[in-house]
């Protein structure tokens, strides 16, 4: 009982993206002592990745279906082991209906807050005749689409998190919602209520257009649009009374880090920006520093540098659904450097 609480405790931070390194180690361990919960972890990963795609806002009857597809008695196949009983093939079931109902309830699916405003630090200026807010969070590995009230669709990266009204009020002059890492939306035109996007360290507004946002902490804000157009109006941090406002239009990608005030405007390519909303990875000359960091996002692994160097190295490639095996391969024939992947980490030295 005791390995079982541990199990549900540790697989569901790792998937959640929250999992320290020594909690990652310990369930590691656990796994390698438990074949039976080894077992139960790969069933739980698959059915996580492959369920996680599509979020509603009827989250309750959501998290019903789920529960109910999994607690359903199944019929043993001529490959299960014939001495296996079919009490312990339930308890089993159990078990892992156990797991990914406290995964989702951690982190897929998405729960209703009756509260006035949006969680702080994000939420500065809240309209106060929207009562109930989702609060979408994405952890590692994990990605979502929402559907939102007024025909939007948002496509919601791994390690970001969204939050919005439960139903846009009709007398409300704006659609408002607020973002921490990235998203590409495909905004509902209403040409009465422009729609805005509260960042950190900025705020994008549009009336209807499709654009893609990536605002990590720790990371300049870039902005690219698809279609249309959209304003962006950066927030400073030396107290302008005077925001600037930078139009941006398709094929045009602007980068924003406020700690220098520095912001550029550049040529891009929209779709390669948007490429991770069809399970496309896409570098061009980035530092692997910078590409460990988006593995890390993509496949829920923490990645260490044993040494230094390999950060600095430049590659480029493209990659549509490959494992994390397979892109490591190719970008260390491109530049020499070894890597080691483990169940939980992936380790890259000279």
């Amino acid at each position: 009982m005791m390995h079982e609480d541990l199990f549900v405790t540790l697989i569901t931070r790792k998937l959640a993206g929250e999992a320290s390194a020594q909690e990652l180690q310990e369930l590691e361990t656990l796994l390698q002592a438990n074949p039976e919960l080894r077992e139960r972890a790969v069933i739980l990963q698959k059915y996580y990745t492959e369920s996680h795609h599509h979020v509603t806002a009827n989250t309750e009857q959501a998290l019903q279906r789920t529960l109910q597809r999994l607690q359903q008695p199944q019929q043993e196949t001529s490959e299960a082991p014939a001495s296996k009983p079919r009490t312990a093939l339930r308890r089993s079931l159990y078990a892992v209906a156990t797991v990914a109902a406290a995964v989702l309830a951690f982190v897929i699916i998405t729960r209703v807050m009756k509260q006035p405003r949006p969680a702080a630090p994000l939420a500065a200026a809240v309209k106060t005749d929207t009562a109930s807010w989702l609060n979408r969070q994405n952890g590692k590995a994990t990605k979502a689409i929402i559907e939102l009230t007024d025909g939007s669709k948002i496509w919601l990266n791994a390690d970001s998190r969204l939050t919005y009204p439960e139903v846009f009020s009709s007398a409300a002059a704006q659609r408002e919602v607020y973002l921490e890492g990235e998203a590409f939306f495909d905004v509902a035109t209403d040409a009465a209520r422009p729609f805005i996007i509260h960042l950190r360290k900025g705020t994008i507004k549009v009336l209807g257009t499709s654009f893609n946002i990536r605002a990590y902490e720790n990371e300049p804000v870039q902005t690219s649009v698809t279609t249309g157009k959209v304003a962006f109006i950066p927030r400073y941090t030396d107290n302008r009374q005077q925001q600037d406002t930078i139009l941006i239009m398709p094929d045009v990608k602007v980068s924003y880090t406020q700690s220098t005030g520095q912001l550029v405007k550049e040529t891009t390519a929209a779709e390669d920006d948007k490429a991770w909303t069809e399970g496309r990875l896409i570098f061009k000359n980035a530092s692997l520093e910078s590409i460990a960091a988006e593995l890390e996002r993509s496949f829920g692994k923490k990645v260490a540098f044993k040494t230094d160097a390999p950060r600095h190295y430049r590659l480029t490639g493209s990659f549509q659904h490959n494992s994390l095996q397979d892109i490591m391969y190719y970008l260390a024939r491109s530049r020499a450097f070894r890597y080691e992947i483990t169940d939980s980490t992936l380790l890259i030295s000279e």
